[in-house]
């Protein structure tokens, strides 16, 4: 037991995790769900795809993408891929098919209150892991010329 790390040597008050995953969902969301410069905001799975929009240019709901699926979904499906979770074909990135990424999600959230950055921080400490906090996403995000650019695909 003593292996294991103590909440106790690394406190993490409510109000600054809060703010925490707060700036870190905001910086992701920014980063993989702001429109490219046609106006369109795609989900990884459907931005490799050719299919019909849900939504014009520019004219998503605010929470959505063109394609349809909420932030919570793409942001959702980007952490997946992060953990090699989903399908892929050859040459190309980890995605997952939001006919089984969404039932998923909402079992997830009504089962375990699940939201983005759960799997990025220790279950023991609370304490995001080494570079899941929201400094090296807003780093991300300022450094990016183009948001639309994903860490997973920038070494194509």
């Amino acid at each position: 037991m003593s292996n294991l790390p103590s909440p106790l040597l690394s406190p993490v008050s409510p109000a600054a995790l809060r703010q925490s995953w707060r700036a870190r969902t905001e910086a992701r969301v920014k980063l993989f769900c702001s429109p490219n410069r046609a106006g369109n905001a795609l989900c990884a799975w459907h931005d490799s795809r050719r299919e019909r929009r849900a939504y014009p240019p520019r004219m998503a709901p605010p929470g959505r993408l063109n394609c349809g699926c909420t932030f919570e979904e793409a942001l959702f499906e980007e952490s997946l891929a992060r953990h090699s979770v989903g399908s892929y074909h050859p040459g190309e990135t980890v995605r997952m098919d939001p006919a089984l990424r969404n039932p998923l999600l909402k079992l997830l959230q009504q089962r375990y209150n699940y939201q983005d950055g759960d799997f990025e921080r220790d279950p023991v400490s609370g304490n995001w892991l080494d570079g899941e906090g929201p400094g090296p996403w807003e780093t991300a995000l300022q450094s990016a010329a183009n948001p639309r650019v994903r860490r997973s695909d920038s070494g194509r």
